[in-house]
C-alpha cells in the first residue's frame, strides 16, 4: 500500500523540480507542507527550507526551526545540521551553541559533511561543549574522505599552524592543501604553493616532489 505522505513528498518533489515560482511554486510548497504533517521527515525538512528562504511561502524563520526539528528527531541528517544551524545563528529563535553541537554530532553520524565541518571547528575551538582537538582532526578527517574540500583545507590549517596540541607538519599541510585543491578548492591550491615553497628536500620528496636544485 502506497504511504499518502509519500506520494504528497513526490508530488511536490516534482513540482518544484519545474517551477521557478509563482503558483506551481506555491502549490509545491503547499503539498510539501500536506507531506510534512502526514509525518514525511524529508517533506518536514524541504517544508523548513522554503519557509527559511520565502520559496512559495512567507519567509517565517520559527515555523522553518520548527519543521527542521521534526525533521531532525526522526533521525534525518540534514534535518539536524540545519537545525543546528539555526541554532548557531539564533535563526528562528536564541542562538544556542550546545545545542548546534548537539544537532550537528547527530547529523555528523549520518555523514551529513556541512555538520562535519562545523563540528570539528567547534570541537576544535570548544564551543557549545568541550575542546576536543582530537575529535575536530576526525571530523575534518571524515569529511575529507567523503570528498569535501573544506574539511581537506582546515587539516591543512592545522597541520601547518600545529593546530589541535599536534607538532606542525609542512608535508601533512602539503598534502591536505593538495588534496583540497584537486576537489576544486582555489584557496588550497595557493597555500599548497606557499607550503612547498618551505618544504625541506627530505620533505619535497615525501610529498611527490622533486629535491630542489
Amino acid at each position: 500500500m502506497t504511504d499518502p505522505s509519500q506520494t504528497l513528498y513526490e508530488d511536490a518533489h516534482a513540482l518544484l523540480k519545474t517551477s521557478s515560482g509563482g503558483e506551481r511554486l506555491a502549490k509545491a510548497a503547499d503539498l510539501m507542507r500536506q507531506a510534512a504533517e502526514a509525518g514525511h521527515p524529508a517533506a518536514a525538512n524541504n517544508y523548513g527550507a522554503l519557509l527559511q528562504h520565502g520559496r512559495g511561502v512567507k519567509t517565517s524563520l520559527g515555523a522553518a526551526r520548527m519543521y527542521y526539528a521534526v525533521a531532525a528527531k526522526a533521525g534525518l541528517a540534514e534535518g539536524a545540521f540545519n537545525l543546528g544551524f539555526m541554532h548557531l545563528h539564533g535563526l528562528g529563535g536564541p542562538r544556542d551553541m550546545t545545542e548546534a553541537r548537539h544537532w550537528f554530532e547527530i547529523a555528523a553520524k549520518g555523514d551529513e559533511v556541512d555538520a562535519l565541518t562545523h563540528l570539528g571547528r567547534m570541537a576544535m575551538l570548544g564551543e557549545g561543549g568541550k575542546r576536543d582537538p582530537d575529535a575536530a582532526i576526525a571530523y575534518w578527517e571524515r569529511g575529507a574522505e567523503l570528498g569535501d574540500s573544506r574539511c581537506a583545507f582546515n587539516l591543512g590549517i592545522a597541520s601547518a599552524g600545529g593546530h589541535g596540541d599536534r607538532p606542525v607538519d609542512m608535508a601533512a599541510a602539503y598534502r591536505w592543501f593538495r588534496k583540497a585543491a584537486l576537489m576544486g578548492n582555489e584557496a588550497a591550491t595557493q597555500e599548497a604553493a606557499k607550503v612547498a615553497a618551505v618544504l625541506n628536500d627530505e620533505e619535497r620528496v615525501s610529498v611527490g616532489l622533486s629535491r630542489r636544485a
